[in-house]
């Protein structure tokens, strides 16, 4: 049986699904450390993540500075952090803005399954 060697991680939990967003960088973080291809890209609702994760007092600050410095961490969606009201929040927290004009400034999901990603979405 054939196993993916890349993913995308794509966080959309809401500020309410911490389990989601904290799992999404551990999964990130141990298939990286497994060797495997690894993006995260925050999405939706998801786009508040970055700010909230990257303030010292939260409980998963370390993890999150972690994970940025392992280089994994791709972006946020350039659309949803504007619905958000997020932009300036989500660049402070380290996380570049992606989207492409083709999908209205949304991630280029399409784009990662042609070039051979398997998507876990939480």
């Amino acid at each position: 049986m054939a196993v993916a060697a890349k993913f995308v991680i794509i966080i959309q939990a809401n500020s309410h699904d911490v389990g989601k967003a904290v799992h999404g960088l551990l999964y990130g973080q141990e298939l990286h450390e497994q060797g495997f291809e690894v993006d995260i890209l925050f999405d939706g609702a998801g786009t508040e993540w970055p700010n909230e994760l990257s303030k010292a007092n939260h409980p998963f600050n370390g993890l999150y500075k972690q994970v940025v410095k392992s280089g994994i961490v791709k972006g946020g969606c350039q659309a949803c952090s504007g619905f958000h009201d997020v932009e300036n929040e989500i660049q402070e927290a380290g996380v570049p803005l992606v989207g492409h004009e083709e999908t209205g400034g949304h991630l280029p999901f399409a784009q990662y399954i042609k070039d051979g990603y398997f998507p876990i979405v939480l």
